[in-house]
């Protein structure tokens, strides 16, 4: 394949950005103890907190926007320290901890947060769980249907194309053994976990936020373009319903689908759609695409309809950044992990069918509904979900959950 000269032109800033900041992520975490970052704030708070997620968030002033996990981390150190504790970050996967000093541990899934249950002797540290994901097996049940889902259409085996829940059991046990859970999701992605624990009080429901880069037309034309629409995503082609969008738009070549962000890595199903999409030219594959870029903001003022068929999400991040930078009618499923209070079309049944109707559905609304629809979900992501209430909410969680417990 032949890149332009515009288009390396466009790329090459964006490459420089990325790898200036990987390169100061690699430095910070090969200086570093144990890939373990003391006292992040430099401060001198007696009570201390150990952060199971990302070093890497404390190694540059301005974090990528790429992915919000990042932020996440940043956001949490930000909390404890406001609530006078001392940060100490390690990576998920780091072993060797000295547990003693911490009054706390929280984190995501991995060895560092869940070796606190293994390591420690006397008093315990008070452990609070961040889940970033479905309950475990919840996932491994949706992503067995999803396999077999596929299979019964194409009869192919595409199993590198799903996303899987890392640690196996361990995430199971972090959830049920910790003294508090912290769910990014809705109200469905706790309901996974709470379902049959015998303490659901402990759960604690937080909705993750996206990112505002720029400012949506607010005279776009959506008859000019009702046909047209958006997937976003990233690695797990079939666990994100990419195959769904595809088979939409081999099979109504009416409409244009626009693919943006896909794992170039899943090579079986590259081999299996790539010459189909070939023949078709009603689809086009983008790659990564900026969301700071003016690619992005092209294609949000050239879009009428998001799709999203996910099966399992945390809350997609995606699907806001797109939503509160743009005006789109939001096509999603449950598994999405946002409550966007029907101001799309919500899919129970992560399946061709149940897609394919909701997307005929919207593409035939009035043009005055679909621009009431997608501009409404535009105002309910830019109010709703914000790092500002984000970290409110977190903060409140947090204080709520150390007042409850005994190490005040």
């Amino acid at each position: 394949m032949k890149i332009s000269l515009g288009e390396i032109k466009r790329i090459l800033p964006i490459a420089k950005r990325r790898l200036a900041a990987r390169l100061v992520c690699w430095v910070q975490r090969f200086l570093s103890d144990e890939k373990l970052i003391r006292n992040v704030f430099k401060s001198d708070y007696k009570k201390r907190v150990l952060l199971c997620h990302l070093p890497e968030a404390f190694a540059a002033k301005e974090l990528p926007k790429h992915h919000s996990n990042l932020t996440e981390c940043r956001t949490a150190a930000e909390c404890f320290h406001k609530l006078g504790y001392r940060v100490d970050c390690t990576s998920r996967a780091n072993t060797a901890i000295d547990y003693t000093p911490y009054d706390i541990v929280f984190g995501i899934n991995g060895n560092a947060f869940f070796g606190s249950f293994q390591a420690t002797q006397g008093k315990e540290p008070l452990r609070i769980f961040y889940s970033v994901g479905a309950q475990m097996g919840y996932n491994f049940d949706v992503t067995a249907n999803r396999n077999a889902s596929f299979h019964a259409r194409h009869g192919l085996w595409l199993l590198d194309s799903n996303r899987y829940v890392p640690g196996g059991g361990m995430n199971h046990y972090e959830a049920r053994l910790s003294d508090a859970v912290v769910c990014l999701g809705d109200s469905f992605v706790v309901e996974q976990f709470t379902a049959d624990d015998p303490r659901p009080e402990r759960y604690h429901q937080l909705s993750a936020f996206y990112f505002p880069t720029i400012k949506p037309d607010e005279k776009k034309d959506f008859e000019k373009f009702r046909n047209n629409i958006l997937w976003f995503g990233s690695m797990g082609l079939i666990h994100k319903g990419l195959d769904i969008a595809i088979d939409f738009a081999l099979t109504h070549r009416e409409y244009t689908l626009h693919i943006c962000g896909s794992s170039s890595n899943e090579k079986g199903f590259w081999r299996y759609y790539s010459p189909k999409i070939k023949e078709a030219a009603n689809i086009i594959v983008h790659g990564f695409v900026d969301i700071e870029s003016e690619k992005f903001a092209h294609l949000l003022n050239s879009c009428a309809l998001l799709l999203n068929p996910s099966i399992s999400e945390g809350g997609a991040v995606s699907v806001l950044n797109i939503l509160g930078n743009g005006a789109l009618v939001p096509i999603y499923s449950r598994g999405t992990g946002l409550d966007l209070e029907r101001v799309g079309i919500e899919v129970e049944d992560v399946a061709y069918d149940a897609f394919e109707a909701a997307l005929l559905q919207a593409a035939a609304m009035p043009v005055e509904e679909l621009s009431a629809k997608a501009w409404a979900a535009h105002r309910l992501v830019k109010e709703k979900y914000t790092l500002e209430n984000y970290r409110n909410n977190l903060l409140g969680y947090i204080e709520e959950i150390i007042k409850k417990s005994d190490r005040k």
